[in-house]
């Protein structure tokens, strides 16, 4: 089955899909309902120590642009510190993780074909307010979470050991014995 668009559209300046999802605010500027299921961008925002756990996508390359702040990206073996106006890519089947290194981050979150937005929308919450995720946000299920990654080609291979309980307060102590965090 092809997918395809009927029109072009545009989005503005805080519009589009916002999820709390892994400690930040996510603002999905274009999903693969509006693009045929080519492509999925999102603006994020996210605070210092905030991340990704190390894992690899099966199914998707991803892609960020770092507008301000910064972020260390671990790509297979090799680490890399991004700025603003840095671009970084992750094909597919490679894994990798990043880590917000700067008190706050803005930065794009591109992936292709789209899809992964599905699984940010099971795993995140969807976001009352154009900030980051309150504190009291109640954590997801951990089998939610592992079911939802295999179910949308994602393995994770585990997080950051630095991020505990005092250096990312959204991981629950339930989860870190797991090891897994909070958000994937």
């Amino acid at each position: 089955m092809t997918l395809t668009v009927e029109s072009p559209y545009v989005v503005a300046e805080g519009e589009g899909e916002a999820l709390w999802f892994s400690g930040a605010l996510l603002t999905y500027k274009t999903t693969g309902d509006q693009t045929g299921g080519r492509l999925a961008i999102a603006e994020v925002l996210a605070p210092e120590g905030t991340g990704s756990p190390k894992h690899l996508h099966l199914h998707e390359d991803e892609a960020w642009y770092v507008i301000d702040g910064e972020l260390t990206f671990f790509l297979g073996e090799a680490q890399h510190l991004a700025g603003p106006g840095f671009f970084v890519f992750g094909p597919r089947g490679v894994e990798h993780r990043f880590e917000v290194t700067s008190p706050q981050a803005r930065f794009l979150i591109i992936v292709t074909p789209a899809g992964f937005e599905d699984f940010t929308r099971v795993c995140g919450h969807p976001a009352t307010s154009p900030t980051m995720p309150p504190p009291n946000l109640p954590p997801k299920d951990l089998q939610l979470l592992t079911d939802a990654a295999r179910l949308h080609g994602l393995e994770i291979h585990g997080f950051q050991p630095s991020w505990s309980l005092g250096t990312r307060p959204d991981v629950p102590r339930a989860l870190v014995d797991e090891g897994l965090p909070q958000y994937v």
